[in-house]
């Protein structure tokens, strides 16, 4: 019989004291004295500190922490800390233990040398997220790899050269643990999963890295079991592994017979397994797993378990600061996108935390996955290697991530495509060989007509495509969200000043999507929804009709509010969806009828001049199919579809339809809803557009 051999985890989270030091003036000797002789203020950890009371301060705070350890067999102790924004230096016991730069990374030292077994423990960590020269540094040469965190036109102060980096997201963001384990601990683990020809057979290779407290060398009996949904047993054998005195790597493989498949919500199950393993030695350890394959042909088309998928996407950042996002944020954020009928997110220019891709694992939401470097940074040498450390360290710890599907190098890095994103490019094809990798998203694949330059109508000629990977526009919140963050008077007398900090964009709203402001500010919130609302509808119908011709994935622009701003989200930061999100849930529909309206103005009893499209991205055929248009819940015209085969565009030309208005139509503005139905009379999709009857 196997021992498990399970592990103590000690929470270090709480309170922690701490001590300012914006000028990196201290030293250890000077903050062990003053934690040890005066009361200090106390920090709840984990917490961006921003959120913790210290309101736009950049620079180093000295963090402290005392903590009982009782032994027991374990011989092996580890300082595992889930997530540190930016530099972090740590002491145990008056021990330097070590440095450790990046703010997304879960990262551990091994202290068993440090902890004391009896009394109290000693814990000093000195963070520092310091605030970058703008000019000299910041915003063209930096150096702090942070993406979003550090410099985007979504976060606090915009652009702007002297509040572009307010509200710092320094700390101690995430959890500390002490882990206590026998002899050897798994500190890392990949999943590797492969499909033979006919997907009858998956081959399934786990990589252990451990650390090891061995005396010397010994073997280990460990014991597999890998469970299907539900728990039911699909494999179990045993394994015997050798265990070296030093810190190395273990692996082994096996087949899953007939493996039940990965696949987006939009196409099947998002199957996943769970791996046990259970040794005498090793700790014991469980994780989940999908197996699927995905691909981008020589054409940009995409290929989930070898069957082409349309991508319908968008841009998220979560949040602004990761210690706020719980569970159930990222629940309800994945179940609005789900509703928007999305089955793909970029997460962009940033690396989120751990329980955010579980829940896309869960739920079948595909995901593109930036690197965390928005716009441009130092040149060096240095620099390109340390961005290559750091963008392994990405790739490793979200490896056995199904849902994960893309890695991105940079967004809009200019000229350093060809420079700093090689570098990039190559450092993670040399760690993951099974994903899609880019060097980056940049502007030639950001269409912004209609916002930045031009109008919506541009979006006939599908510009930028195959791979749109953003487009949209602006919208204000709604007005009980504005009045969280602005006063009456800023919004009754703008102070665009303040607006601006909170990203709103002056002359692209009026001088170029030249939004009416009203006699009020309802008005003013209504044109801006509509209008965005318009352009986000126009450009989809336009690319969607191309579909795997001119494009193959959209990627809107973008989805939430990560701040208290206004932005080019569809639902704002307090949770109030924007009438753009109903566009795009509407033109997002796997199952989708595209309408072109040739003329919106008729005499009643007139022939309607639309033509449209019924694009299926679903891998299945509807046959039978009957569109219908209602008008005041009645039908005044339909007709059969055919047959409408699986991941298809169906064309249908206003010259051949015959569809009359009826005779009696009232002067004024008519809406008219279309509904794609089956022999079945079940609705398969939905649309409406307007008309004006004119006597």
């Amino acid at each position: 019989m196997v021992m498990k051999n399970k592990v103590k985890n000690i929470s270090l989270d709480g309170r922690w004291n701490f001590i300012t030091d914006p000028e990196g003036r201290l030293d250890f000797n000077s903050v062990e004295k003053k934690f040890s002789t005066e009361n200090l203020p106390f920090m709840k950890i984990p917490a961006n500190w921003q959120l913790a009371g210290l309101d736009n301060y950049s620079g180093s705070i000295w963090f402290y922490k005392n903590f009982i350890f009782e032994k027991d067999s374990h011989n092996l102790q580890l300082l595992e800390f889930n997530g540190v924004d930016y530099f972090c230096d740590v002491w145990l016991n008056d021990n330097y233990i070590g440095h450790h730069e990046g703010y997304f990374q879960k990262f551990s030292f091994d202290v068993s040398d440090s902890v004391r077994e009896e009394g109290k423990n000693d814990l000093i960590v000195k963070v520092n997220s310091p605030f970058e020269e703008p000019g000299a540094v910041w915003p063209n040469k930096k150096k702090l790899i942070k993406g979003i965190f550090n410099h985007h036109d979504c976060r606090p102060g915009g652009w702007d050269p002297e509040k572009g980096q307010d509200k710092n997201t320094g700390g101690i963001w995430n959890d500390v643990n002490l882990i206590s384990a026998r002899d050897v601990f798994i500190t890392n683990f990949r999943i590797d999963t492969k499909l033979n020809r006919d997907f009858s057979k998956a081959i399934v290779k786990f990589t252990a890295e451990y650390t090891s407290h061995l005396i010397k060398s010994v073997n280990d009996l460990i014991t597999i079991e890998v469970n299907e949904s539900g728990s039911k047993v699909r494999l179990k054998f045993d394994k015997k592994i050798r265990l070296l005195r030093k810190s190395s790597t273990f692996n082994f493989s096996f087949e899953i017979d007939k493996p039940k498949l990965w696949w987006s919500w939009d196409t099947g199950r998002p199957y996943l397994y769970e791996i046990n393993i259970k040794g005498k030695i090793i700790n014991e350890l469980s994780a989940q797993f999908g197996i699927r394959e995905v691909k981008l042909d020589e054409n940009k088309i995409f290929y989930l378990n070898r069957k082409k998928l349309f991508l319908r996407g968008t841009n998220i950042i979560p949040t602004q600061f990761l210690s706020e996002l719980n569970s159930r944020k990222i629940s309800e954020q994945i179940k609005w996108a789900k509703k928007a009928n999305v089955n793909i997110l970029r997460v962009h220019a940033h690396v989120n935390r751990k329980e955010f891709y579980d829940e896309c694992d869960r739920q079948g939401i595909l995901i593109w996955q930036d690197f965390a470097l928005q716009w441009t940074y130092d040149d060096s040498k240095n620099f390109a290697r340390n961005a290559a450390r750091q963008i392994k360290d990405m790739v490793r710890q979200n490896y056995n991530h199904p849902s994960i599907a893309f890695w991105c190098c940079h967004n809009e890095p200019g000229k350093q495509i060809n420079s700093l994103d090689p570098v990039l490019y190559d450092a993670v094809l040399s760690v993951d060989k099974s994903r899609i990798i880019r060097l980056a998203s940049n502007y030639e694949e950001h269409p912004y007509d209609g916002w930045y330059w031009g109008s919506k109508e541009h979006f006939a000629a599908c510009p930028m495509g195959p791979l749109v990977t953003e487009f949209g526009a602006q919208a204000l919140p709604a007005v009980d969200s504005l009045k969280k963050f602005l006063s009456e008077e800023e919004i009754s007398k703008p102070d665009w000043a303040k607006w601006k900090y909170h990203n709103f964009q002056y002359e692209q709203t009026f001088h170029i999507a030249k939004i009416d402001k009203g006699k009020c500010i309802d008005e003013f919130v209504s044109n801006s929804q509509s209008y965005q609302a318009e352009l986000l509808k126009t450009a989809i119908d336009f690319y969607r009709r191309e579909k795997f011709k001119k494009v193959n994935a959209l990627f809107q622009f973008m989805f939430v509010d990560c701040w208290s701003s206004i932005t080019w989200s569809v639902i704002d930061y307090y949770g109030q969806k924007k009438k753009g999100y109903f566009a795009l849930q509407k033109a997002f529909q796997p199952l989708y009828v595209s309408i072109k309206v040739m003329r919106d103005t008729y005499f009643a009893g007139q022939k309607l001049q639309i033509s449209f499209w019924i694009i299926n991205d679903l891998h299945q055929k509807f046959a039978g199919c009957i569109l219908k248009l209602i008008l005041d819940r009645k039908t005044i015209a339909e007709m059969n579809t055919g047959e409408i085969d699986k991941n298809s565009v169906k064309y249908f030309s206003w010259e051949n339809n015959e569809f009359h208005l009826p005779e009696d139509l009232q002067k004024g503005n008519h809406k008219i809803e279309v509904f794609l139905s089956d022999r079945t009379g079940k609705v398969l999709s939905r649309n409406d557009f307007e008309i004006k009857i004119d006597k």
